[in-house]
């Protein structure tokens, strides 16, 4: 422990402050006491995070559910204050020492202490996953070696920092060293992905070092996804599970059942000493003396220092009452007034534009990722299919410990996960278009004003049908009669009973976040084939028959999807390299290249069903907190309209459509839902979703429901909001928080959403009145990727797994 600095607190919330433990990605790590004498690890966010709602937001959740964890090897959150100025959380005080401090300043671990370990890392991890949390940066940093076993810190709350300023300028979140290839690409990630965090900490501990070396960290990210990794120096006994836990492909992870049977294969004899060196165990007993050596945090003199800041209800840095007095020293600077304020900022989402697969953002290109990223985790059978049998003694293999329920299979082997994107606000700056900018007048602001509000929920609803295939699916497209189904290296297509329609066609999305274009029978999208190229593809959807294609046009651009047909031009999203993003239109009926644009304004695309202008969103160049959308003219070959820069606002990136537009309008998520007049980007409307008392809710993607209704998840809340007026027709809240990019979809009178857990509703679009739930626990741990609704049906797909139901839930 550490003494404090001048500008740390002395008291954090109920807790005095009396040391400090260590610093992290997200914020400084102090040793604290409460008034009964209890010690805690208190973690306060960094200040730059401190006015960003978004991250709030996400922080929130996070701490809410790390609440949950409870297991032998993971330590506690006891306490937490999201809603302060200053964000924090405690967790139950290890005494202990990092494993990456122990190893480097000891040496590695011994064949038998390192079996222990696995065992209590793979404990930690199912009791972390059970609670649907990921933990998303398992490194030697966040493992504590303790007397009684090691425990596992800080699991899921990174994920609070993505789509923040942390994740901007290409950084990406997690420890490049112990990062899974999906996590190092900006794909969004599943369980497996701490799994293959734990097999890069294992041999950490038994070498003394990253399974891919040392180095910068753009280094290190293309060691991850394209090179084996050394595990030379690692126990024969532990060779296989280590091995199969650092696959490329999520899908043959090992599950933690798996790890764990084969842990206790032949485990060895208990034995009445400690299970660690003696080393170890000496530096674990100096560590603990601070518990019985603290003292008072003091001044130079030893007296108590009265300009230290202090995050406490009565020292200007609470949310209580006697809120007043500005702080001090040097977090005052930087906390003062505009955290006091209670600002609602919202950057960036998870993976969203500036970070990872965004403008400006370090994602590799999916070429790089071919055949090494592997499927999702299965979520009907609540397993993931591991390449090897864990097993101590091959000749009795261990089996995989469940199936899928799903009538049907479909597709070949493949890669997973996805990305999302960002947060909103309605703080506009006037919008200007390319020539001139037009003058705002005073829109109206639609507060909420009581509407009618229901709860979510409903009887469990009874799947039609069940289906699985062997790699993540990410786009859907759905006929009269045929679901297509777009997953890492296959096109699959299944009839209205889940039965395979015609062969899988041999393209994929190779990674995430793909766009699809139907067209009457035909479906538009653009895929990576067997050579690793990523042409644009035209598919029969009742035949299955590759109609066209179109090679890329460019090789440093890397196709992400048909973002919908205008006229005669379909229109391409693209990721260009580490450039940014980019679009482009092909002539659907002479299948060739039109027009392409490539500007920092680009992003997301919505391409409305008429008119001559499409939609584009990004990230503003320079500025942490404003994006801006486009419009696009295809008709004079995508040059600019008109943009519009929110404050805030919700804009996603490549392979994404974060917008919904009418003959009248385009709307946008952030604080606000805001409409924008089509016809030259002023600002008509806003609404403000969720408590009318409370903080503006985040709004999310908006959709339409062909009804005049502009359908948006909010927070907790879903909400229809009058595609004209900006009236709040009624609103629904559920017991969850939704995601920035939650699938969700409205068809035959219903709207279809789900939340954070992974629980899909069936709401009714005219009332908000609740129809049906579905939820699966073996969803909680799962990133859903689609919804697909129509003809009386709604398909959901997470992972490898495909449910119907039919729209009355029955």
């Amino acid at each position: 422990m550490q003494p404090l600095d001048a500008g740390d607190p002395t008291r954090i919330g109920p807790y005095a402050i009396l040391g400090v433990l260590g610093s992290g990605g997200m914020g400084k790590v102090y040793l604290g006491r409460s008034t009964g004498g209890r010690t805690v690890a208190v973690k306060a966010v960094r200040p730059e995070l401190a006015d960003d709602a978004g991250f709030r937001i996400r922080f929130r959740n996070e701490v809410e559910a790390a609440k949950s964890v409870s297991g032998a090897f993971t330590a506690a959150v006891v306490d937490a204050d999201t809603e302060a100025p200053v964000p924090w959380f405690a967790t139950a005080y290890i005494a202990g020492i990092s494993l990456g401090d122990a190893v480097q300043r000891h040496g590695p671990l011994p064949e038998p202490a390192l079996r222990t370990l696995a065992a209590g890392l793979t404990e930690a991890i199912s009791a972390i996953h059970r609670t649907g949390i990921i933990h998303r940066d398992l490194k030697p940093a966040n493992v504590l070696l303790a007397l009684d076993g090691p425990y596992v810190i800080d699991f899921g709350i990174t994920r609070a920092t993505e789509g923040t300023a942390l994740t901007t300028a290409g950084t990406v979140m997690g420890s490049p060293g112990f990062m899974s290839p999906e996590q190092a690409s900006g794909i969004r990630v599943g369980p497996e992905t701490d799994l293959f965090s734990l097999g890069a900490t294992l041999v950490f501990a038994a070498t003394g070092r990253s399974p891919f070396g040392d180095g910068p960290t753009p280094a290190l990210l293309y060691r991850v996804v394209s090179t084996d990794p050394d595990i030379t120096g690692v126990p024969d006994s532990l060779l296989d599970m280590i091995r199969a836990c650092l696959s490329k492909e999520p899908a043959r992870r090992p599950t933690t059942q798996q790890i764990a049977d084969y842990l206790a294969h032949n485990a060895p004899a208990p034995t009445t000493g400690g299970w660690l060196p003696p080393d170890y165990t000496d530096a674990i007993v100096a560590a603990s003396a601070v518990m019985t050596h603290m003292g008072t945090a003091t001044g130079p003199a030893g007296h108590l220092n009265p300009t230290k800041p202090e995050y406490g209800p009565n020292q200007g840095y609470g949310t209580g009452p006697n809120q007043t007095t500005p702080p001090h020293g040097a977090y005052a600077q930087q906390y003062g007034p505009t955290a006091q304020s209670g600002v609602m900022g919202v950057g960036p989402g998870p993976n969203g534009q500036g970070g990872p697969g965004g403008p400006g953002g370090g994602k590799l290109s999916r070429r790089a990722l071919v055949g090494l990223v592997g499927g999702g985790v299965v979520v009907l059978g609540g397993g993931t299919a591991a390449a090897i049998a864990l097993s101590g003694d091959k000749n009795s293999p261990v089996a995989d410990p469940t199936t899928s329920s799903g009538p049907t299979t479909a597709g070949s082997s493949g890669p997973t996960s996805g990305p999302p994107t960002s947060g909103g606000s309605s703080s506009a700056a006037a919008p200007t278009t390319a020539d001139t900018a037009p003058t705002t007048t005073n829109p109206p602001l639609q507060d909420p004003n009581n509407p009618p509000q229901t709860t979510m929920g409903g009887n469990q609803a009874a799947t039609s049908w069940t289906a699985q295939t062997t790699d993540q699916i990410w786009g859907t497209a759905l006929s009269k009669d045929v679901l297509l189904l777009l997953g890492t290296e296959k096109t699959h297509g299944l009839n209205m009973q889940g039965q395979t329609k015609w062969p899988d066609i041999d393209c994929g999305s190779g990674t995430v976040g793909i766009l699809t274009a139907l067209e009457g029978d035909t479906v538009y999208t653009s895929g990576m084939n067997h050579v690793g190229d990523e042409p644009v593809y035209a598919i029969d959807m009742a035949t299955g028959k590759v109609l066209w294609t179109l090679p890329q046009a460019d090789r440093q651009w890397s196709p992400q999807g048909a973002a919908g047909v205008l006229g005669d031009q379909i229109i391409i999203t693209a990721n260009i390299n580490v450039q940014g993003d980019g679009v482009f239109a092909v002539d659907k009926n002479k299948h060739t290249l039109l027009w392409k644009a490539n500007t920092p304004k680009i992003g997301s695309v919505h391409v409305p069903p008429k008119g001559n202008l499409i939609f584009v969103g990004a990230k503003t160049a320079g500025n942490d907190n404003t994006n801006t959308i486009t419009a696009l003219d295809v008709t004079a070959g995508g040059k600019e309209s008109w943009h519009y820069d929110q404050k805030y606002g919700v804009f996603g990136s490549a392979g994404e459509d974060f917008f919904a537009a009418t003959d009248k309008f385009v709307f946008i998520g952030g604080q606000k839902l805001t409409a924008l007049n089509i016809a030259n980007g002023t600002l008509a409307w806003e609404a403000k979703i969720g408590d009318p008392d409370g903080s503006p809710s985040l709004v999310n993607i908006p959709i339409l429901d062909g009804k005049g209704r502009v359908l948006v998840t909010a927070d907790e809340y879903l909400a229809a909001v009058d595609a004209t007026t900006g009236k709040i027709l009624w609103q629904a809240k559920g017991p969850n928080q939704f995601q920035i990019d939650s699938p969700f979809a409205a068809a035959d009178g219903n709207v279809y959403c789900v939340d954070y857990k992974g629980t899909l509703y069936a709401v009714d679009a005219s009332s908000g009145a609740p129809k049906w739930l579905y939820a699966n626990a073996l969803l909680a741990s799962q990133s859903p990727t689609t919804i697909t609704a129509g003809n009386g049906k709604v398909f959901y797909t997470a992972g490898q797994a495909v449910m119907a139901f039919n729209a009355t839930g029955k």
